[in-house]
């Protein structure tokens, strides 16, 4: 598939989308048939053109933005790989689900995920995942029928693998589809340091975290088109998200994983298919609202989760307003202890050794501490951080890791760094 063809299908979509009687519309917009997730590693919002970046050549998913809803102010819920999807696929945060860093414990039988509710309702479901940070067996294969971490191609767990690899997987995959609905996962790592490039975007592009976003833009446009020559495109929901962000420098951090500023935590979240118009999204919005969003868009119900569904959104409503949280627990190996982080409209506080206070709205970059001259506000933020973790278990022993795992993480740059 071109990406003129997918232009085209948008528009038909939104003509479709805006026609004036109730009755009609809802004729002219199917329920999806099918669910594509693809989380980009690493990947924060604003280094993208549909953030206003114009550093780097993303045409798979400019197509996508012209069709769908564009969230511009999301947050991830930690700054590490395993958290975030954890929490992606609960709508759980990291204190409720118990899965705190990427070596910690795994995620536990008893939480229900996307898969398992989508595999129990019938739908085909497979993931295509590029880093050993999600092996099958740190929780989320629960309900995918394939779950592709590589170890199948492999003596052993690859530390890595390419998008091109992942991505020829998956559109394998999708070649035996057959009618019933499914449910696609295909993880891309790419924009990971230490990137691992093709010649050909190494040359174009002297940033390699610039060039990593191109190659995954590359990729998506491949697992597009394979959706198009099945004729399954224009009746699947797909997401496009970022699991967290890098810091590339800022905030004294060359990387992720400890601190809670913007760099890592803005992350990308686009979301189109049947019944999605074109978009801008201005509200915080954060990961663990990607579960009851999708569930509700398949017309699916779920029990009370976190996260908040953002289907109204979609059609002009309000996202509900309320406080957003996020945490690094990785934080406490490098002597700082745990940081949280909430959010609640222009405020952001970070609970730490040294608390922090910034007004987002003026503030972005988050260069001016207002802790000490906005007390009330501080105080009333660690209410709030209070609350948000009532009743929550303790996060219990880790999952013990073979060494061979633990090298292989300490090779991402993790584990001790």
């Amino acid at each position: 598939m071109s990406i003129p063809s997918l232009v085209r299908t948008a528009t038909t979509i939104v003509v479709l989308a805006a026609g004036t009687a109730a009755v009609r519309a809802t004729i002219l917009r199917p329920r999806p048939s099918g669910l594509v997730i693809v989380t980009l590693d690493t990947t924060r919002a604003d280094r993208l053109p549909a953030y206003g970046f114009g550093g780097v050549a993303t045409p798979a998913i400019d197509a996508l933005v012209s069709r769908g809803a564009v969230f511009d102010d999301v947050v991830s819920v930690a700054p590490l790989t395993l958290p975030a999807h954890t929490s992606l696929f609960t709508g759980l945060y990291p204190a409720t689900h118990g899965v705190r860093e990427n070596a910690g414990r795994a995620l536990d039988r008893s939480h229900a995920t996307l898969a398992g509710i989508l595999h129990d309702r019938g739908f085909h479901t497979a993931a295509f995942v590029g880093s050993i940070v999600l092996a099958a067996d740190r929780g989320l294969s629960r309900g995918f029928d394939v779950y592709d971490d590589g170890r199948a191609n492999s003596t052993q767990l690859p530390k890595r693998r390419p998008g091109g690899e992942v991505v020829d997987r998956a559109r394998g995959w999708i070649d035996g589809l057959d009618d019933k609905p499914f449910f696609l996962w295909v993880h891309l790592y790419d924009v990971h340091a230490p990137q691992a490039l093709p010649l050909d975007v190494r040359r174009e592009y002297g940033d390699r975290y610039e060039g990593g976003i191109a190659y995954v833009d590359g990729q998506i446009g491949r697992l597009l088109d394979a959706l198009d020559r099945r004729h399954r495109l224009s009746t699947t929901v797909i997401v496009v998200a970022g699991d967290h962000g890098e810091s590339l420098g800022e905030h004294g951090e060359k990387e992720h994983g400890i601190f809670l500023y913007q760099s890592t935590l803005r992350v990308p979240l686009i979301l189109c298919g049947p019944g999605v118009a074109a978009a801008r999204i201005p509200a915080a919005t954060s990961l663990v609202d990607v579960f009851p969003t999708v569930l509700r868009l398949l017309g699916i119900g779920s029990a009370p989760r976190d996260g908040v569904s953002l289907v109204p959104a979609l059609s002009g409503g309000r996202v509900p307003e309320r406080a957003i949280y996020a945490e690094s627990q990785y934080a406490a190996h490098f002597g700082s202890g745990a940081l949280r982080m909430v959010r609640d409209g222009r405020f952001k506080f970070i609970d730490g050794p040294r608390p922090e206070l910034y007004d987002l709205d003026r503030d972005p970059l988050e260069q001016q501490n207002l802790a000490d001259e906005h007390l009330a506000t501080v105080s009333a933020l660690q209410r709030e951080l209070l609350g948000m973790n009532a009743n929550v278990s303790s996060p219990g022993a880790p999952t013990q890791l073979p060494a061979e795992r633990l090298q292989a993480l300490a090779a991402l740059g993790y584990m001790g760094r």
